[in-house]
């Protein structure tokens, strides 16, 4: 006798990954976690975008709806201008620049460009692209946010 002739064992293969499905959304909605808006004086960790890693001259950090852009214009004498936009208005932004993490590094300020608070920029020293690394934390609504990422983005193909 086949397997496949069983009634039984016909039925069961069809229905089994119909509640498997069932029993993994639903599990889902009955104990994962639920996005809730930021609250005042907590801190969220930003997640870099996939385009950190190439050579766009953009980067994008983002947590749930907080997006922040990440633009690195090159110069004369070595200086550079991050210009920052978000948004959501923020009220501060601090970022500093290190090739490793041991060193202490004071974080500068950002200047808001225009009264909105969404645009944010500030010169910066020359710097490696290859090893360095952009700390950046940033105020919106008594919530902050912070995040690290590789400068590798400020090197544009030419």
């Amino acid at each position: 006798m086949s397997l496949l002739k069983n009634k039984h064992v016909v039925t069961a293969a069809i229905v089994m990954p119909v509640l498997a499905l069932i029993s993994y959304f639903g599990v889902d909605m009955l104990m994962g976690e639920r996005p809730h808006p930021a609250r005042e004086g907590q801190s969220y960790q930003l997640v870099e975008k996939p385009n950190c890693r190439y050579n766009s001259g953009h980067c994008g950090l983002k947590n749930g709806d907080f997006e922040l852009d990440l633009v690195v214009e090159q110069g004369v004498a070595g200086k550079a201008t991050l210009s920052l936009s978000s948004a959501h208005p923020l009220e501060g932004v601090l970022v500093a620049i290190n090739a490793d993490t041991s060193e202490d590094t004071v974080p500068a300020k950002m200047e808001p460009n225009g009264e909105d608070g969404k645009a944010w920029s500030i010169r910066i020293a020359a710097f490696d692209p290859g090893s360095d690394r952009l700390h950046l934390a940033a105020t919106a609504r008594d919530a902050h946010y912070f995040g690290e990422v590789s400068l590798k983005f400020a090197e544009k193909d030419q």
